[in-house]
């Protein structure tokens, strides 16, 4: 394959790059599936048994994936380039032409690692700290049409031989480029993506209008060619590949952690995943719309934020202790089956300051139980998760100095306009109270496989040698426990059992820990150390140790998290402060 890397006096001209991104081969590639999709119907069919001569959708996957086999070679021409001679290099490859538009040498200094970069890059253990960052190369390019990335360099003799994927969270849209930092701060030589578009924070998906490219970027491609070009310059900048590669993210970047353990299995040694949306098709459009649905009537929303407030303190004096100590977390909320007859007013049309309207248990029975169709079938296997409440007010009410507010309406109708229909017009008129939950999940399976990383095939990657952690708050409001729990159940089914399992593939539940860090939980711990010890010795983590960051009191407090199905329960003596002070019992989902 050819690769032709141009000095700057030889580069394409701005518009010629600007016209590359519109034409390039990968755009005609997903453009061709319109004109599939104007004479095929996708509606209904199974995903499981489709092909790439029924479906056009599996067909890009299956040539992006051929395209990437073998990209990137010679590249830099076998020489091996200091920082600034990458700048200015023009890279035409099958896989993805790319642009290496600038190089600059960064100092070292200490970085603040904040909550959000900390919980993205699943290194919680760093949140709020300010942590020193070598002095390192920091190299901006795209590969197109629109993968914008940034790879981040460490002096030779800070880089500890290993190479991090920090997957984009949520719809992405911009590279974070301070989500590298935690990485970087290791020794790691770190790479991060725009998710292949650019776009607004939150959930906001007009980039993805009449672009099926884009959506395929955002789904997988993005982060594959942006890895596949950034080994290839790390092995070209330190004249040597990376002993050890691994993946990390959360919600959105879990989905895409997990998916390389199906899609991609010899790219990562070590994947990292916390909170990870698996079933993405089924949260955003699915679920949200059952949320949404539950908390509308006469088009208001039902719940007001001290409304939460109250649910989360009746549910804790209901569930609360079961764990041996009361202390305003669920360690278990499997266990926890809230009774919301108990928590209604005496006169049912009315909601007083404690208590809850007729309308408001309805809504509340709803949003607590599984999404389902009319006849009673599990459409999505979670709902609300007890004990999340207090994190859950932008998601489920309607705040008027919050825009789009709850955020599971406001997601489900860009989702179902402009992401949920491989025939994108198709969702031109469909929003989250007009979801039809006997219809519309099986007209969305052509996308489903798009997005989703829910197979449970994981033998090539266990073949491979790789090594997957999975994370996941019991306080999650975004992302329910349940649902990951769900799909780790059934890959200990395809997997032959829970020690088969657990020799490459271990969950841990993390007691009050917020969507991907916060909440009043144990949200600070070192995962990353753990996986990277099960990578390169071998040896699997039976025990993470997990300290507590809220309420500021908890000073030292921490807790040992046990690999699924065991949980952490207080002893009922010595020091609950005291990690040594619990025992691990069966969580009561997998009884």
């Amino acid at each position: 394959m050819n690769i032709i890397a141009h000095t700057s006096g030889g580069k394409p001209t701005g518009n010629h790059v600007a016209g590359r991104k519109k034409s390039h081969r990968w755009r005609r590639i997903c453009a061709a599936v319109l004109v599939a999709l104007l004479t095929t119907s996708l509606a209904g069919m199974p995903a499981a048994h489709a092909t790439s001569a029924e479906d056009p959708q599996v067909a890009i996957m299956e040539q992006e994936a051929a395209l990437g086999k073998h990209a990137y070679k010679n590249l830099f021409n076998g020489a091996k380039p200091d920082c600034a001679a990458m700048a200015n290099k023009w890279i035409k490859d099958d896989a993805g032409d790319a642009m290496l538009l600038s190089t600059q040498v960064a100092p070292a200094r200490n970085a603040e690692i904040s909550a959000v970069d900390a919980g993205g890059a699943v290194t919680t253990d760093l949140k709020d700290k300010t942590v020193p960052t070598p002095r390192h190369c920091v190299v901006s390019g795209y590969v197109a049409p629109q993968v914008s990335f940034e790879l981040r360099l460490p002096d030779a003799k800070a880089w500890n031989g290993r190479f991090m994927l920090v997957a984009c969270a949520g719809f992405c849209g911009t590279v974070n480029s301070s989500a590298c930092n935690p990485g970087l701060s290791r020794g790691y030589a770190v790479v991060t993506t725009n998710g292949g578009h650019t776009g607004s924070p939150g959930f906001q998906a007009t980039w993805a209008h009449r672009d099926n490219a884009a959506r395929h970027d955002f789904a997988y491609r993005a982060n594959h060619v942006a890895t596949l070009l950034s080994k290839k310059i790390v092995a070209a900048y330190y004249g040597k590949p990376a002993a050890y590669s691994y993946v990390v993210g959360c919600s959105k970047g879990g989905n895409s952690a997990v998916r390389y353990a199906s899609r991609y299995p010899a790219e990562f040694d070590g994947i990292l995943a916390s909170a990870p949306v698996l079933d993405y098709q089924g949260r955003v459009s699915t679920s949200f719309s059952w949320q949404a649905q539950a908390l509308e009537k006469n088009g208001k929303t039902v719940l007001s934020p001290a409304d939460l407030k109250v649910l989360h303190e009746s549910i804790l004096d209901q569930c609360d202790g079961a764990d041996a100590r009361k202390d305003g977390i669920l360690n278990d909320p499997a266990a926890c089956k809230p009774d919301f007859a108990a928590m209604a007013c005496d006169r049912s049309e009315l909601s007083g300051p404690n208590c809850f309207s007729k309308a408001q248990i309805e809504a509340l029975r709803k949003l607590y139980a599984p999404p389902a169709d009319s006849k009673g079938r599990m459409v999505y296997p979670a709902g609300q998760t007890p004990g999340s409440e207090l994190n859950a007010i932008p998601w489920l009410t309607a705040r008027p100095e919050v825009p789009g507010t709850p955020l599971v309406e406001h997601g489900a109708d860009q989702w179902l306009r402009y992401m949920a229909y491989a025939r994108q017009s198709d969702g031109s008129k469909k929003s989250a109270q007009n979801f039809n939950f006997d219809k519309d999940p099986a007209d969305m399976e052509a996308m489903a496989k798009v997005y989703n990383a829910t197979t449970t095939d994981l033998g090539k990657f266990e073949k491979h040698g790789g090594k997957l952690l999975i994370t996941h708050g019991t306080a999650d409001e975004g992302i329910s426990l349940a649902a990951t729990v769900d799909y780790y159940k059934r890959l200990i089914k395809a997997s032959g059992g829970l020690a088969a399992t657990q020799a490459f593939a271990r969950l841990f539940q993390v007691p009050g820990m917020a969507h991907c860090s916060g909440g009043v939980g144990y949200d600070r711990f070192d995962a990353l150390s753990a996986l990277e010890t099960w990578v390169e010795q071998g040896t699997a983590p039976e025990k993470i140790i997990a300290k507590r960051s809220s309420p500021p009191a908890a000073g030292e407090e921490a807790i040992p998290l046990y690999p699924y199905p065991l949980v952490p329960k207080f002893s009922g003596t010595g020091d609950p402060a005291d990690p040594d002070s619990y025992r691990a019992v069966t969580s009561t989902s997998w009884r």
